[in-house]
């Protein structure tokens, strides 16, 4: 399985024994909400269906840079600016900008983590 970025597979230990999984700062919801990427390269119609404060996983089916600035928007919670920080068998990590503390105020009682 071949990961580009700084995501490496959840399989793989770390240098201090544990997984990525386990050294991830935000928990996680599963979701499947519509999304549009907006990037250097054009807008993408894509699938958010795993969030956190801190970031999103989408499916997408185009190929985006990584590392350079992003607009995501999410009719659940409005336009979020973000980075794409690693690529995988057709899905993309998006660690927002936007703060922690604005996304969950954005969630409002729609998702508790």
């Amino acid at each position: 399985m071949k990961v580009e970025g700084s995501h490496p597979s959840r399989a793989v230990k770390l240098v201090d024994g544990t997984t990525w999984k386990g050294r991830r700062k935000h928990r996680r919801k599963a979701v499947l909400w519509a999304a549009r990427l907006d990037a250097e390269e054009g807008g993408f119609e894509c699938v958010a269906f795993d969030l956190s404060l801190g970031g999103v996983k989408l499916r997408l089916n185009a190929r985006v840079a990584l590392h350079r600035p992003v607009k995501l928007l999410l009719e659940r919670l409005g336009r979020l600016e973000g980075e794409l920080v690693w690529r995988r068998a057709g899905t993309i990590g998006l660690r927002f900008l936007t703060s922690p503390d604005e996304v969950s105020r954005l969630l409002g009682d729609s998702i508790q983590f």
